[in-house]
C-alpha cells in the first residue's frame, strides 16, 4: 500500500502564500496534501514539508477552462484517496462554485455553497445588500461607457476610487484606481480601459483599512478577529498587505459584519474589508471575501481555527466549539517581506517611486522584519518556501531601472485587463 492510500487526501488549489499555513494544518491533523499548480506559478509549495504532492495541472483561463476541468476529472479518478478539495485562490473558488456538479459528490469542496460566492464576489449586489442592510457604505455607481465613468464621477464626488467589475481583472497592474480630482480621471481615463466590461466608482475614504475574518455558521458569527492594515504592495495603499497589527474588534464594525452574514446566511470562513479615517471617523464597507485570506495566517498564529473550522464546515459540522465572546491578542504585528520585496519592484518598474522613495521603501520594510512577531509566509518548522520564492524575483530586482516616466502616464499605457493567466497567483 502505497503513502496516499495510507489516509485521506486533500487538493490545494492556489500556489502562494495562504497555502503553506493551510497545509501546515490540513498535515498536523493528519492529512495526505497535494498542492496545485501551473507552469507560470512561483513553487514555493514544492519545497515546504508539509507537501506531500504536487499536481501540476493546466492553466485556469476562460479559454482552457475546460483543458483544467478535464485534467482534475481525470486526476481525481487516478486518486480515490483525495476526499477534499481546499481552494485558497479566488480564481479556484470561482471556478468550483460553477462547476460543482462536476466534481464527485463524495469529494468535499472546502468553500461556502455556490451561491454565497457569487454573491460575495459580485461588487455591485453585494453594496446593495449593505446599503439595504444599513452597513455603512460611501456612495457608489456602476458605469458601462467613459461618458458614464466621467457624469457618475461628479455625482458620487471626489475623491473616487475606481474598480473593475471582477476581482479577477485588473486596471493595469492595480486592483484598483484613486483619482482626485477630475482632472486626474480625465489624464488616467482617456479611453476606456480595455476588457472592462464595466466598472464601479465610489466615493474615497482616506484612511486605514481594516479586515475582520470570521467563522459564521448559518448565519451567526462564531468567532471574529480585526486587523489593522499599517502597508501594502502599492505606494498608494491600494493592493495587499505587506504589514499589519492585530487590534481590538471595531463595535461597528462588528455590528455591520454580523449584518452582513446574517443577510446571506453565511456558512463558512471568510473576511470582510472596510476603511475608516482615523481623523474623522468616517468609514465604509469595502468588499466581503469568501475565502481564505491572502494574509489567512495573521489569524491561525494566534488561535484563530480558520483552516481546521472552514474543513468542518464544509463536511457539515455545525458544533465547532468556539465562543463568540472569545477575545483574540492585540498589538501582534505581522508582516510580509516577499511582497515587500515584489511590491518595491513593482513600483520601480512603473515609475511610481524614485531613489529616494526606493531608500524609505527599504526602510520600512526593515523595521517590519524586524518588530512583526508574524511573518505570513515564514517559519522555523517550514523555512524553506519563502526562500524560494525569494531567490526567483532577487535578481529581477536587482535589474530594475528607475524610470523617469509619470507614473499616471505609465499607468495610463499600460491599462488592460489583466486575468489569472498572465497575473502570478503569488502576488495575492
Amino acid at each position: 500500500m502505497t503513502r496516499h492510500q495510507e489516509k485521506d487526501t486533500v487538493l490545494i488549489l492556489g500556489n502562494y502564500r495562504t497555502t503553506f499555513s493551510v497545509a501546515r494544518v490540513l498535515s498536523d491533523d493528519g492529512y495526505n496534501v497535494i498542492v496545485g499548480e501551473d507552469d507560470d506559478r512561483v513553487a514555493g509549495a514544492r519545497y515546504s514539508r508539509f507537501v506531500d504532492e504536487m499536481w501540476d495541472h493546466p492553466d485556469l483561463d476562460t479559454e482552457a477552462g475546460a483543458t483544467f476541468g478535464q485534467a482534475l476529472k481525470l486526476f481525481l479518478d487516478q486518486r480515490p484517496d483525495i476526499t477534499a478539495i481546499f481552494p485558497v485562490a479566488e480564481e479556484f473558488v470561482v471556478w468550483l462554485a460553477k462547476n460543482r456538479t462536476s466534481i464527485p459528490a463524495h469529494i468535499t469542496i472546502v468553500s461556502p455553497e455556490a451561491r454565497t460566492v457569487e454573491l460575495c464576489l459580485d461588487k455591485v449586489r453585494m453594496l446593495d445588500l449593505a446599503s439595504r442592510a444599513g452597513v455603512t457604505c460611501a456612495p457608489y455607481a456602476v458605469v458601462e461607457t467613459l461618458e458614464e465613468l466621467y457624469e457618475q464621477s461628479r455625482q458620487v464626488g471626489f475623491p473616487i476610487i475606481v474598480r473593475p467589475f471582477s476581482h479577477l481583472n485588473r486596471l493595469g497592474h492595480k486592483k484598483a484606481i484613486i483619482c482626485q480630482d477630475h482632472d486626474e480621471l480625465l489624464d488616467i481615463f482617456a479611453s476606456w480601459p480595455h476588457g472592462q466590461p464595466g466598472l464601479l466608482l465610489q466615493r474615497y475614504v482616506s484612511g486605514v483599512r481594516h479586515d475582520l475574518y470570521f467563522i459564521a455558521v448559518n448565519g451567526e458569527i462564531r468567532s471574529l478577529l480585526e486587523t489593522m492594515i499599517t502597508r501594502t504592495d502599492h505606494v498608494d495603499g491600494t493592493g495587499l498587505s505587506t504589514e499589519g497589527v492585530h487590534c481590538a474588534v471595531t463595535p461597528a464594525f462588528k455590528k455591520d459584519t454580523q449584518r452582513l452574514v446574517g443577510e446571506i446566511g453565511y456558512t463558512g470562513i471568510g473576511f470582510v474589508q472596510f476603511i475608516r479615517d482615523p481623523h474623522t471617523g468616517e468609514a465604509t464597507f469595502l468588499e466581503l471575501n469568501p475565502r481564505t485570506a491572502g494574509s489567512h495566517y495573521c489569524a491561525e498564529a494566534v488561535g484563530m481555527p480558520l483552516t481546521r473550522a472552514a474543513m468542518q464546515l464544509a463536511r457539515g459540522t455545525t458544533d465547532i466549539g468556539l465562543d463568540p465572546a472569545h477575545h483574540y491578542p492585540t498589538g501582534i504585528y505581522y508582516c510580509w517581506i516577499y511582497g515587500d520585496i515584489y511590491g518595491l519592484k513593482e513600483a520601480v518598474e512603473h515609475g511610481e517611486i524614485g531613489a529616494s522613495g526606493a531608500c524609505m521603501w527599504v526602510i520600512h520594510a526593515l523595521r517590519s522584519l524586524l518588530r512583526a512577531r508574524i511573518h505570513l509566509t515564514f517559519t522555523w518548522r517550514d523555512p524553506l518556501p519563502p526562500f524560494a520564492m525569494l531567490l526567483r524575483h532577487a535578481g529581477r530586482l536587482v535589474t530594475a531601472k528607475f524610470r523617469s516616466q509619470d507614473a499616471v502616464a505609465a499607468l495610463h499605457r499600460g491599462m488592460q485587463i489583466h486575468t489569472p493567466d498572465n497575473t502570478e497567483t503569488v502576488t495575492k
